[in-house]
């Protein structure tokens, strides 16, 4: 694992808070050790938890790869099969300490609910989720939220809170955007901002996906697995509405530089 995780703070302004409320979001774990993502978690002690996909690694390499060939060009493909044939070779000097721990979703979610209430996406490493795994999350007290929402109450006002799965569920997201109030989404695909407009329309959205690009050079992040060369959506800000992590956790064997692993709180004000 790389270095120590860092804390990304952002200010927000929201008109419909009536006090100050703090969010702490958590992406991209891919069943990493998070003992620092948890520490500064207990430092923070947000208001509550949003875990925007890929905690889990649920899913078949082959499939993804045929995914990525369909969708993308020759060029892309050719620089994605290149990035990960120097991931390969990287991980013959660095596996141990980057190594997965299928238990520590289930640790850090347990300590994690114990600091505040947990809202959980799902991404495109989650597809095949296993009975397990649900129990797993009910049993801890965090709340799954795959193309479905909730509503919680903090410190005098009511969220929506919705999950868009990497199979969003369109028509469900319809319905989500009309409710009246503060309607966060968590959606691990930032490029569905794009995609699909209906995600501009709620007043937050919180992704991940892209890992800030692996390496920032001139502040651009490189190359996303998905998105190809410079994404568009790596890290940070976007438009006031759409906050895009680094990710909690170092998947690729190549070695971040300029990109260190983070947790987001995000500060809510009203207007």
């Amino acid at each position: 694992m790389a270095k120590n995780a860092v804390l990304t703070e952002y200010r927000l302004t929201v008109p419909q808070l009536r006090q100050p409320l703090t969010i702490a979001q958590v992406s991209d774990l891919h069943e990493r050790d998070a003992a620092d993502i948890l520490a500064l978690l207990q430092t923070v002690q947000p208001d509550l938890i949003a875990v925007t996909g890929d905690s889990f690694e649920r899913f078949k390499n082959g499939e993804t790869d045929e995914r990525f060939r369909r969708r993308h060009s020759l060029l892309r493909t050719v620089v994605y099969v290149l990035a990960y044939a120097a991931d390969g070779i990287f991980s013959l000097f660095s596996r141990r300490a980057n190594r997965q721990e299928p238990e520590s979703v289930q640790r850090f979610m347990e300590q994690a609910v114990g600091i505040a209430p947990v809202f959980v996406s799902l991404g495109n490493h989650e597809e095949q989720l296993t009975e397990e795994d649900y129990a797993m999350l009910r049993t801890c007290g965090a709340t799954l939220l795959d193309n479905a929402g909730t509503d919680f109450s903090a410190k005098g006002t009511v969220l929506h809170i919705g999950g868009l799965s990497t199979n969003a569920d369109e028509a469900w997201l319809q319905d989500f955007v009309k409710q009246s109030g503060f309607r966060l989404l968590l959606c691990h695909h930032p490029e569905f901002y794009d995609k699909i407009p209906t995600v501009r329309t709620a007043d937050l959205v919180l992704a991940g996906h892209n890992h800030g690009g692996q390496i920032r050079l001139f502040g651009r992040g490189v190359f996303s697995s998905s998105s190809g060369l410079l994404p568009k959506y790596d890290r940070g800000v976007f438009d006031n509405r759409l906050v895009v992590s680094a990710g909690c956790s170092n998947t690729f064997f190549v070695p971040r530089f300029g990109n260190p692993r983070e947790l987001i709180v995000i500060h809510l004000e009203p207007e």
